[in-house]
């Protein structure tokens, strides 16, 4: 058995939003039993964003990523959409993708993340980092025209740091409750550079040019 396929369903979850997307996961279960067709929603906080998505087709990305023992790389590549550009996890068979706009939106229309839980490589609230930056979204499950509070989740831009020669924004991101995890954004391209939680960790390997001795990171 290959890495990848070691790499279970619900370990993918964790290694690509493991606090989030356990928080969805559990809501769903939770509430199901009692409510038909439950449904998480965002209230975001405002966001302004600073630069458009910075992806274009013909672009690949590999991540490589560790999580419960579990080791798998994957591979994101950017292809040209009907009116959006295509982000395609190509691990799967047909690849799994999420279409964006040139504001890294896609059809749901929320900055925390995109529908499709796989697309780790990118958020849209990362197209509006800066030195300083804060935000803020709190989650809901909704059924029957009601809601009940899930989790706030708070992000926070901490410092900037040189990951292997890319200038990267290091925003950790708390969702109530749970550990904090981190995430390098590289400044330039605003793709996940690196993610690190309690168990997991996930690394950019291949996409960019890096210059491995340039290092000047803090865990």
């Amino acid at each position: 058995m290959d890495a990848l396929e070691r790499l279970t369903p619900m370990n993918m979850l964790v290694a690509a939003a493991v606090l989030l997307l356990a928080l969805i996961v559990f809501s769903a279960v939770l509430f199901r039993p009692h409510f038909e067709n439950p449904e998480i929603t965002l209230a975001e906080a405002p966001l302004v964003k600073n630069t458009e998505f910075q992806l274009r087709p013909g672009e690949q990305y590999v991540y490589a990523y560790a999580t419960n023992g579990s080791q798998a790389n994957m591979t994101y590549q950017i292809l040209g959409g009907n009116g959006c550009t295509v982000i395609a996890l190509m691990e799967f068979q047909p690849p799994s993708t999420s279409c964006v706009d040139r504001w890294g939106m896609d059809s749901r229309g929320y900055n925390s993340l995109l529908e499709n839980p796989q697309m780790l490589m990118f958020n849209p609230w990362m197209l509006a980092l800066h030195d300083g930056w804060t935000w803020n979204t709190t989650m809901y499950m909704s059924f029957e025209n009601e809601s009940r509070y899930v989790a706030a989740m708070d992000y926070r831009a901490m410092r900037t740091d040189t990951w292997r020669g890319r200038k990267a924004f290091v925003v950790m991101e708390n969702i109530s409750g749970s550990p904090p995890q981190y995430v390098w954004v590289d400044a330039e391209k605003r793709i996940l550079l690196r993610l690190q939680g309690e168990g997991y960790e996930a690394m950019l390997v291949e996409g960019l040019a890096f210059s491995p001795d340039n290092d000047t990171i803090s865990n």
